[in-house]
């Protein structure tokens, strides 16, 4: 189940970040644009997307599941809920940027059509980090 994030789950979800986190950025800076949904399963928050719709443009900042509930298409599920958010809200593309030894971010983002635009070069404590888009089409609703 996909759900707006309550102030509980907030425990789960830091616990979750501090495993990616290589940039020192505050999760919990939201701003007026961000949003974060949590998977649930078994009463128990496995996974979340947090992204940014700032007017008519959409930044995913971050997608992530519990090692122990990968490959049971709860990425997948997180993808589709924000890219049908994201055109409701009547954005035209979603940018992201992913580092470029993240096989299983790119797999993901690749599947849902997203295409390289450019690169940063030692961006990711000298890992490239692969700037990419998606344009959206009120058809994949």
């Amino acid at each position: 189940m996909i759900r707006k994030i309550i102030n509980s789950d907030f425990q789960v979800i830091s616990e979750y970040y501090t495993e990616f986190n290589i940039n020192n950025v505050d999760l919990f800076d939201l701003g007026p644009f961000a949003n974060i949904y949590v998977y649930e399963k078994d009463k128990k928050v496995v996974g979340f997307i947090n992204y940014s719709i700032i007017y008519d443009r959409a930044e995913l900042s971050y997608i992530y599941v519990d090692k122990n509930y990968r490959n049971l298409n709860i990425a997948s599920e997180l993808m589709e809920f924000m890219i049908v958010d994201t055109i409701d809200n009547g954005c035209k593309n979603i940018t992201l940027e992913v580092a470029a030894n993240n096989e299983a971010g790119l797999k993901l983002y690749e599947k849902y059509n997203f295409s390289k635009q450019a690169i940063r070069k030692n961006y990711y404590n000298g890992c490239d980090g692969i700037l990419m888009l998606k344009e959206l089409n009120v058809d994949e609703k």
